[in-house]
């Protein structure tokens, strides 16, 4: 994994992976398994993302080196925080102090 942002509806990663389908895979897998865990602790229901997954190779180094500025920016530009150090997140995923 090279960077990651895990928003409040929403997560980004930069990962590399031996399969094409890997990405998929594992993010099938871990939320699956965080969404039951956030609903069956909270006493909640249905999902907490939005949208599906997707994805996009990444070939360039330029082009990586863009992704992870724009994956570390998020918070910034979402106006959680003033600067990407700052973000913090609890297990549920909503930002706090």
């Amino acid at each position: 994994m090279h960077a990651y942002v895990l928003m409040t509806n929403h997560v980004h990663l930069l990962l590399s992976a031996d399969r094409a389908e890997s990405a998929g895979e594992l993010m099938k897998v871990l939320c699956q398994r965080y969404v039951q865990y956030v609903n069956r602790t909270y006493q909640r229901s249905g999902t907490l993302w939005e949208g599906r997954f997707r994805s996009c190779p990444v070939q360039e180094e330029a082009y990586l080196l863009a992704c992870q500025r724009y994956i570390e920016l998020n918070p910034v530009r979402a106006g959680t925080v003033a600067h990407p150090a700052e973000y913090q997140l609890n297990i549920v995923g909503l930002a706090t102090e």
